[in-house]
Order: structure tokens, then sequence, then C-alpha cells
């Protein structure tokens, strides 16, 4: 591959590795272009369900920085094959990666643009950046994830992974909003508790006595509201009884408009939320940084606490043009940096407190520097569409494959099917299942189909979380995934009702809307030595044999067909 900068001066590769090739970059643009035959779709790991191919005058553009996405594209072809996966070495400094289709031009090459910004002068990292770009004919999966693995290589540390971030999690969000209580929710922990839930977030609303606001002009006060949780030491207590680790939502860097701390920060703020009715700290200064790790500190030292939600670090996603001037009460002059130190410093004194500390980030800082100070990184919010669960679980899984990728909270009516709520727990299969379901309000079978997958995911989490796994095609929204590790794989289907015999011991879900799923056997799959056991969402065996020449199985929606190797 050539490449050239903004004078058109050739660049070449420092290293080459069969299929891929290192450049080293200093600030600016740099373009190169790959012949257009067989690419079919675009991935990026904020696309979500947009994978299309875009023309030369409006391309997609991958911007990101330290607080906000993570600087890879990849171009995937029709069999799932890698085509050009394009990464840089630095998560933190602020770059675009652009790609777009030449039609103008009629060469048959698509285009890729490259732009890396110039750092500020308080910065002390290495100058330039590194360019990798991965042409092997492998499945695109494998090239993703390796290129997850270039930017982690020169991390200076990965953020420790407690067994609790890799546990099923109950939050108080999609079932209470801005108003949780202290009688109702621990009801509610209660029925989780039993379940086999292990850790409970108290989201939003715990902080300000109205039920309902819908914004944060409130927050940055900071007293838990009397009125909500009148003794919230007990709450603190009664969670830790139960066995369960309690986590706290913080909006990072948000003071609202009607809290008396807005006067004090009223000239250090980086952006004003009019709509939010909040002030987005500048975090540039180290007052601002040390009230935001004072407000962690208290509540931790107060209640014990065990970790955090650490909500709109992307609120911090602000252009530098747009940002104040720097002077000289800054310690930084670039904001994507100073975030980084933030983290830092949170990472690093709440850990000092308790080395199983727990933090939750959230889509869409899913950088590997920023990734990197998280042991649970969540999807974006998605309530009740679990196929958008799905996809950002896999995207996830993908990129950032040492952190725990949590699902986005499923929800679902008072009177959902039993058919629905299976599907919905299978969309986050291969994720840290998270839930906001009023428990007390559901039915005594809607509670043993969680219950029956909470049991056989944390039976199998280590082939779920830590397994090999393999997505289906971007453009079909992952219509298939699957997971495998030492000699056993476990799939779902999702939109195809055909999986493939992988000829070892298997656990295969139908996640489809029809009651049986088909098997394709490769030539070189013995299937005299398989025997299969067909099960419904309440583990109920169904039907039971030898697999021999049998290649449709009755399989009920949220069932599972279970292969046995001999």
């Amino acid at each position: 591959m050539i490449i050239f900068n903004e004078k058109k001066e050739e660049i070449r590769p420092f290293k080459t590795e069969g299929g891929i090739e290192y450049f080293n970059l200093e600030e600016g643009v740099y373009n190169f272009t790959a012949g257009m035959a067989e690419a079919r779709m675009l991935w990026t790991p904020v696309c979500m369900r947009d994978h299309m191919i875009r023309q030369w005058w409006n391309p997609t553009n991958n911007d990101s920085n330290f607080q906000y996405g993570s600087p890879v594209i990849a171009t995937v072809d029709g069999n799932g094959n890698n085509f050009v996966t394009v990464s840089l070495a630095d998560s933190v400094k602020t770059s675009r990666i652009s790609f777009s289709v030449d039609d103008l031009s009629q060469k048959d090459e698509f285009l890729f643009r490259v732009e890396t910004a110039k750092d500020g002068v308080f910065q002390k990292r290495k100058p330039g950046n590194v360019l990798r770009i991965d042409t092997r004919k492998i499945p695109y999966y494998e090239a993703i994830e390796a290129a997850g693995d270039f930017m982690r290589q020169n991390l200076s540390f990965a953020a420790r992974v407690p067994d609790n971030a890799e546990l099923p999690l109950y939050s108080s969000w999609y079932n209470f909003h801005q108003n949780p209580r202290q009688d109702l929710l621990t009801k509610e922990l209660d029925e989780a508790a039993k379940l086999g839930f292990k850790t409970v977030i108290l989201d939003d609303g715990w902080q300000f006595e109205d039920d309902v606001t819908g914004d944060y002009y409130l927050c940055g006060d900071w007293h838990v509201a009397q009125n909500k949780f009148p003794d919230f030491k007990g709450f603190c207590d009664h969670v830790h009884d139960l066995g369960m680790k309690l986590m706290m939502w913080f909006p990072v860097p948000f003071v609202g408009y009607n809290t008396k701390d807005f006067k004090r920060f009223e000239n250090k703020f980086a952006a004003k939320l009019d709509p939010m009715r909040a002030g987005v700290l500048d975090v540039r200064y180290k007052e601002c940084r040390e009230y935001i790790i004072g407000l962690y500190e208290e509540y931790v030292e107060k209640y014990g606490i065990d970790g955090l939600k650490l909500d709109f670090v992307d609120a911090l996603n602000i252009p530098d043009f747009t940002l104040p001037p720097v002077n000289g009460e800054m310690d930084h002059d670039r904001l994507n940096y100073a975030v980084l130190t933030l983290m830092d410093e949170i990472y690093n004194r709440m850990t000092e407190k308790n080395p199983d500390f727990l933090f939750e980030f959230r889509q869409w800082y899913v950088g590997a520097e920023m990734v990197n100070h998280a042991n649970m990184i969540r999807v974006c919010d998605c309530a009740y569409d679990s196929a958008t669960n799905r996809i950002g679980i896999a995207t996830l899984r993908m990129l950032d494959s040492k952190t725990a990728v949590h699902s986005d909270m499923l929800l679902w009516a008072k009177n959902e099917s039993l058919d629905n709520i299976s599907r919905q727990l299978l969309d986050v299969m291969f994720s840290v299942p998270q839930i906001s379901v009023l428990l007390t309000k559901s039915t005594e079978e809607q509670k043993r189909v969680v219950a029956n997958f909470i049991s056989y995911w944390t039976e199998n989490r280590e082939t779920l979380l830590h397994g090999k796994i393999m997505p289906g095609l971007p453009d079909y929204n992952y219509e298939i995934i699957a997971s495998e590790k030492d000699g056993k794989r476990i799939s779902v289907l999702y939109g195809t009702g055909v999986f493939v015999l992988s000829g070892m011991s298997e656990d295969v879900f139908n996640a489809t809307a029809k009651k049986y799923v088909v098997a394709a056997v490769e030539k070189a799959v013995d299937t005299g030595n398989l025997r299969y056991k067909v099960y419904d969402f309440f583990k109920n065996v169904l039907e039971e044999g030898d697999v021999g020449d049998k290649r449709q199985f009755e399989v009920p929606i949220g069932g599972m067909l279970r292969i046995i190797k001999d």
C-alpha cells in the first residue's frame, strides 16, 4: 500500500508483516486508495446498523479522541472476510479516518483519508502516530480484534476486571427512571438476588427530591434525597447483606443550572448545554477534576459503595476551537488529555481504597485507552430494542475483548410473552446481562425464564465471555453469533435458522421467529458419534436421539438444541 501526505509525497511502510503494513505519521492529512472489487460493507465502532458505503462527496468520517470513538475502520467482503482494516495506534489523539467510493474518477477505487491532529504543548506523549493497514483475507471479526490488540499494545496498564464485573446486574434506570425509592427498590433487589443477580446500579434520580425532571439542572449538589432514601446507609448495608455490590450513577462533567456550585464554576465550564440545563466542567482545570473526584471519594467513604457508573463522559467531546482559551490556571491545553488525566486520577484514587472497585463506561467512549480505565463497558441506551443491544454487544466484543462487555438494561412490559422475554435474553447472551424490570410485578413464569437464563449463563460464563466470538455478517445485524472455548461452542440463531455442525459439543439457541432449526453439515464432520437433546426455555427436555442423518430439529422459540459428542 502506498500513501501520500498533503504535499503528495509518497510515504512508505516502515514494517510489513504478511498482509499488514505499518506507517509512521506526523500530524496532517494522508490519502491512499484500494481497488474497489469485492468490498460489500463498512464497519466502524460507532456505526451500529449503518454499514453504508458512501460516495466521495459524503464519506464516512470516523472521528475519535480519548473521550469518544476509536480510530479504526473495517471494510468487509460479501463472505464476511476482511477487505481492508485501518487503525491508528494512539486512541487519545484527535483523529479522523474517512472512507468512500471514488465514482468520480472511474478508477474503480475506494478512497481512504487519515487526519491526525497536532497535540498541545503541555503533553509529553510521543509525537506522531502509527497507521496500521491490514489486508489479510481472514474473518472480519479477527481483523477487528487484531486492530483492537494493536491499539492496546502500548498502554501503560489495564484496569483489573474483578469477578463482580462479570456477573449479572440489576439496574434501577428503566423501571424507576428518576424516581427510585428505597422501600420499592429494596423489594426489587430481594427478588433480584433470588434470581442470581450480583450487582446493582442505583441510577439517576437519587440526588433530588422531585419525582422527574427529564434533565440535569439539579446535578451538582449531590445529596441523597431524604424523601426517596430516608436511610441511605441502611439501604447500602441491605444491598451488601444480599451478597450484592452497589454502584452509583454520576454524570461526570455536569453541574446543573440550579445548584449552588454552578456559580462557583461559572467561568470554568467547557460548554453549557441549555437543553439539559447543565454546564460541562472544563477539566483542564485541576480544581474541576478535584471537585469531581472528591464527590466520589465522599460516597465511597461515607456509604461504602463498590463502584461508579460514569455517565456522559462523551459530553466532553468538544472541538478545541469552541473551547474557552487556554489560561494560566489550566494544567492542560488539550481537553482530551485533561480527560485522560481525570480518568487516571479517578481510577487510581478509587482502587487505592478498593482494588475490586467497579467502573462502568458506556458507548460511545470506546477507545482502547479509555476502555482501559474501566472494567465494565455497556451498550448505549436502547430500551426494549434488543436487536440494537445485540449489535452493540457484537461491536464491543470484537473491539474491546479484554473488558467485561455489558448489555444495555433489558426492559419488557408487565404482560410480555415468555417467547419475547426469552428472545430479549438471548440477544444479550454474549455479554454480561443487565435488566431493569419490575420483578415484583412480574409473573412467576416470567421470573422462572429469567432465573433459568441466569443459571445457564452463569454456568457457561467462561465460554460466553472469554471464548472466541464469531459474529455473522454486520449488514445482516449479526444474524448468528457463536463463541467457542475448550472444545465447546455456544451459538444463538437470530436472523437465520441454519447453523453449521461443528462436530464438537455445542449448544444452539433458537431466537428466530421459527420453531425449528436446520443443521448444515460439512463433509469432514462425522455425525455418527453425535447425540442431541431439545430443551424449552424452562429446561424441559422435549426430544432426544442420535443426530445421524437428521437435519431439521423442532426447537421452540427461546429453546435450545444441545449436540453431545460421545
